[in-house]
C-alpha cells in the first residue's frame, strides 16, 4: 500500500521514537483495544503513520473502530488541484478492504475543504463504497454496525439517504454540517440525533424517525427562494414525523415528548388549536424571535407546556406598542387575550435583551406572577449583538 510504504520511509528519521520505545514502551504494552482509544483521537493519517513505530503497531491501524478522515491534514503549498489528488489518492487507498476493517467501524468522520465539496460526488462515493464493503467483510447481516456518521462540505445525491437507511441499520448520530443535500427525506428506524447545519437542503421535506431524540437544523437553506430554515434545536423522545412546509409550525407537529426546545429566528402565528402540546417541556429557549404578535407566539408555550420549568428569551423582538398589531388584524381571532397559565413549575425566566423596550413583557409576566409562584425573573441587558 503507498501510504504505508510512504510511512514506512520516514522509519529512519524516527530513529528517537524508535529507541525510546525499545527502552520503556509502556504504550505499546497496552491491549488493542486501549490503543484503538487513543486512535480514535486522532485523525487517520497521524493513525496509519503509527505502522513506524513497532512491529506491535505495525497493523493496529488496520482493525480502529473510529475513522477521522480530513483534508486540513493534506493541506500544502501546492496548488489546489494537486493537494486535492493527494487527498484523494490516500482516500482511495485507505477504504480498500484489505487496508481497513470497514465492518468494524463505530464512527465514520469526513471533512472535506468548503470549496470542494462538489468534486463529482467523489466522496459521496466513498460513503457508498464503506457501505457497500463493509457488508462483505464477515457481517451476519447486510448492514454497516456503524453508529455514528459526520460528514462535512460532502456533495450528498439523492440517493445518499436510501443507502444509509438501507445499509446503515444501526446509525445513532448523523451529523452535516456545510454538506450539498439533494435528497428529499430522512427517514430513520435507529437514529437518536440528528444535526443538519449550514447545509443546502435544497429538496429536503420530511423527516421521519421512532427514535429520534435530538433534531437540530442551524442555517440551512431548503430552497434557493425561501432563504434561510429558522435554526430548530428539539430534544426529547419520538416518535419524530415532520413535513418541511412553509409554516415553520408544521416542524413541531408530533413532537409532543421533547424535553429542551430551542428556537432560533422563530417567527410564526397560527389558531390556538393547531398549536402542539408540549406535555414533557422542562426547557425553552427563544433566540432572536419575532414576539411582537402581542405575545401571543409566547402564551402559546405557557400554555402547552404545563411542566415548563426553565425560560429564556434572548434577544427576541418585542412590540413597544402591542395594541399596534392587534389595530392591524395581526393577532388571530379566536385566541384569549387573557393568558391562561398552565406551567405552574416554572422556576427560571430570564430575558436577555438589547434596544428592544420590554416593559410590556415584564408587565405581562409579574401580571401572572400569582399562577407562577416559583418563578423568578432575571433581566440581562447585552450591547453586542454577536452569540
Amino acid at each position: 500500500m503507498s501510504m504505508e510504504l510512504e510511512a514506512k520511509g520516514k522509519r529512519a528519521s524516527a530513529s528517537t521514537s524508535c529507541s525510546i520505545l525499545a527502552g520503556d514502551d509502556r504504550l505499546s504494552s497496552l491491549p488493542d483495544p486501549l490503543i484503538h482509544h487513543i486512535m480514535s483521537f486522532m485523525k487517520v493519517r497521524q493513525v496509519v503513520q503509527t505502522c513506524v513505530l513497532s512491529t506491535r503497531w505495525e497493523h493496529l491501524w488496520r482493525s480502529v473502530p473510529c475513522l477521522n478522515i480530513d483534508r486540513e491534514e493534506f493541506k500544502t503549498k501546492d496548488r489546489d488541484s494537486e493537494e486535492w489528488e493527494k487527498f484523494a489518492d490516500f482516500t482511495d487507498h485507505l477504504l480498500i478492504p484489505n487496508n481497513i476493517s470497514i465492518a468494524l467501524l463505530d464512527t465514520f468522520q469526513l471533512h472535506i475543504g468548503t470549496d470542494l465539496y462538489c468534486r463529482d460526488g467523489q466522496a459521496a462515493r466513498w460513503i457508498r463504497h464503506g457501505i457497500k464493503y463493509s457488508t462483505r467483510q464477515g457481517l451476519l447481516s447486510s448492514s454497516w454496525r456503524i453508529k455514528t456518521l459526520h460528514l462535512s462540505n460532502v456533495y450528498l445525491d439523492s440517493r445518499f439517504m436510501d443507502h444509509v437507511r438501507s445499509g446503515c441499520q444501526y446509525l445513532e448520530d448523523l451529523e452535516l454540517k456545510g454538506c450539498r443535500c439533494v435528497f428529499h427525506e430522512i427517514t430513520s428506524h435507529s437514529l437518536k440525533n440528528l444535526i443538519l447545519k449550514d447545509c443546502g437542503c435544497y429538496r429536503l421535506s420530511a423527516i421521519t424517525s421512532h427514535t429520534l431524540q435530538r433534531l437540530v437544523i442551524d442555517r440551512c437553506k431548503r430552497t434557493s427562494d425561501d432563504g434561510l430554515l429558522a435554526s430548530i434545536h428539539l430534544l426529547g423522545n419520538g416518535p419524530f414525523r415532520s413535513k418541511l412546509g412553509d409554516d415553520q409550525f408544521k416542524l413541531l407537529d408530533s413532537v409532543s415528548n421533547v424535553t429542551s426546545l430551542y428556537l432560533s429566528d422563530f417567527k410564526a402565528m397560527v389558531p390556538c388549536e393547531e398549536f402542539p402540546e408540549f406535555n414533557n417541556l422542562g426547557t425553552l429557549l427563544l433566540d432572536q424571535c419575532d414576539l411582537s404578535d402581542n405575545f401571543q407566539t409566547l402564551a402559546y408555550f405557557l400554555q402547552s407546556a404545563p411542566n415548563l420549568e426553565k425560560l429564556t428569551l434572548r434577544r427576541c423582538k418585542f412590540s413597544k406598542d402591542p395594541m399596534k398589531n392587534e389595530r392591524e388584524g395581526q393577532v388571530e381571532q379566536g385566541c384569549p387575550n387573557q393568558l391562561e397559565v398552565r406551567c405552574k413549575n416554572l422556576k427560571h425566566t430570564e430575558i436577555i435583551y438589547k434596544d428592544h423596550d420590554v416593559q410590556k413583557l415584564v408587565e405581562l409576566l409579574l401580571s401572572i406572577s400569582g399562577s407562577l409562584p416559583k418563578n423568578n425573573i432575571k433581566l440581562t441587558k447585552v450591547d453586542s449583538p454577536h452569540r
